[in-house]
This record gives C-alpha cells, sequence and structure tokens, in this order.
C-alpha cells in the first residue's frame, strides 16, 4: 500500500548513515508521524530503527564530531529529545489533540494522493545526502500553503478586503487621523483607503510557515510584515517538543 511504501521509503532513509544529520532524521520521522495515517506502532518502528542506526553507525554530518561508528556526546543528547519529542507528538495525536495533515486540508481528497505526494517527496529527498530537514519542511510547507490559507492569513485578507460578515466586523478599527470621541462602529462604516502596508503581530509563538503563508495575499499593492513575541528555530523547536513529554 501507499503507507507501506511511505514507511519503508523513510526507514530507508533514517537508518542510512550517508544522508542526514540526527536533527535531519528526527525531523523526517515527524513528517512521517504528521503528514500520514500510519498507526503509532509504525512510528515507534520507525523511530526506534533510526536510534538504533545511529547509535551504531553515528551521523554522516555532524558539527561536534560525529562520524561514522561514533556518535558524540552533543548528538546523542539531540536524539534522547527528538525521541521524545517524536514519541510526545505520536501521543497527541493518538488523542486526536492534532489533526493529520490528511485531514485537516480543506482541500484535500483522498489520503493516497498525499501519501503519493510524500512518496515522491522521498524519492527527491534520497538524492540529497545533506539537508535533508530543509526538503522536508520545504515539501511540507509548499502542500499546506499551496492548497488553503491559514487562519491568521484568511483574518489579515479579511480585514485588508473589508469584506462583510467577517472578521472586519469584529476587531477594533481605528484611525489615527480622527481626533476626539468617535463611535467605532460609526468609524467603521465610513469610507476606507485600501491597505498599502500592513503589520501583522502574533502574541505568542509564531513560525516561518505562517509567515510565508501571509504572502499568498500579498501584492504590487499590498506589503505583508510578520512579527511574532518569539520565533524559534527548527533546532530550539525540537528541543522544546523533548521538554514537552
Amino acid at each position: 500500500s501507499d503507507a507501506a511504501k511511505a514507511k519503508s521509503e523513510v526507514l530507508t532513509l533514517v537508518t542510512d548513515p550517508s544522508k542526514g544529520n540526527v536533527e535531519d532524521n528526527i525531523r523526517l520521522v515527524i513528517v512521517f508521524c504528521l503528514a500520514t495515517t500510519a498507526p503509532g506502532s509504525d512510528v515507534t518502528e520507525v523511530a526506534s530503527a533510526m536510534a538504533e542506526a545511529l547509535e551504531s553507525k553515528g551521523s554522516s554530518v555532524g558539527n561536534s564530531g560525529g562520524a561514522h561508528g561514533l556518535l558524540s556526546k552533543e548528538d546523542r543528547s539531540k536524539l534522547e529529545k527528538g525521541l521524545k519529542a517524536i514519541e510526545y507528538l505520536k501521543n497527541l495525536r493518538s488523542l486526536q489533540m492534532i489533526p493529520n495533515i490528511t485531514e485537516s486540508e480543506e482541500y484535500s481528497t483522498k489520503s493516497s494522493a498525499n501519501s503519493d505526494m510524500l512518496s515522491s517527496f522521498m524519492t527527491r529527498a534520497t538524492n540529497q545526502a545533506t539537508g535533508l530537514l530543509a526538503k522536508a519542511t520545504e515539501k511540507v510547507s509548499s502542500m499546506i500553503g499551496k492548497i488553503s490559507k491559514h487562519r491568521a492569513t484568511r483574518v489579515v485578507e479579511s480585514l485588508c478586503e473589508m469584506k462583510p460578515n467577517s472578521e472586519d466586523d469584529e476587531y477594533l478599527y481605528l484611525d489615527p487621523k480622527v481626533r476626539g470621541d468617535v463611535d467605532v462602529q460609526v468609524l467603521r462604516n465610513m469610507s476606507r483607503a485600501p491597505y498599502r502596508e500592513i503589520i501583522t503581530f502574533v502574541i505568542g509563538g509564531g513560525c516561518y510557515a505562517e509567515y510565508q503563508n501571509l504572502q499568498m495575499i500579498a501584492n504590487d499593492r499590498r506589503i505583508v510584515t510578520y512579527g511574532s513575541t518569539e520565533i524559534v528555530s527548527p533546532c530550539d523547536f525540537l528541543s522544546q517538543l523533548g521538554k514537552l513529554s
């Protein structure tokens, strides 16, 4: 089946010491966990195979001395945290607290189509000795971005285009050019000029995928700037996931 094929290809990659480093392999297993309908037992099997291969063969790409047959102390620490992160996400998925990518897409058709996309991505990633994470993230993000707009993107678009019966009716509207006490509802109904420069700031954690998705509504007449309280790097994100477990 397609799911079995995806599992087989992921196993081939994560057990090959010539492909990627410890964090690359961990992130690939996370993609497998979130982007397929594979049961938790399959995720556990893939994660265990990855850990065994890394412990016995070492990492092919390491910034801290990792080499064939040797896993550095730093890489071993990353592996332990990564396994905790995988276990945490697997448990959340089993409790249906996070949706599977194939189930959350508004315009998705069949899970087999998503598995084919993942398998196609695996084939291309196999030809890359390094940068496995970048390929995985790019592929998954592009699948999400091309199919639907994220919540933040839909909200900003509704506000910019002043769509009726949308968030534009609920969000506070302020005009710095208006002086004195003015009824907000009256101000909202007044003729408003098109927005040309938009600053979207998220109170809390932000991510690169959300920023990239917001660019879907940017054009020659509209510039969208994105910010958040915190944007963590991929490595820091893995570390945080491990601590949550």
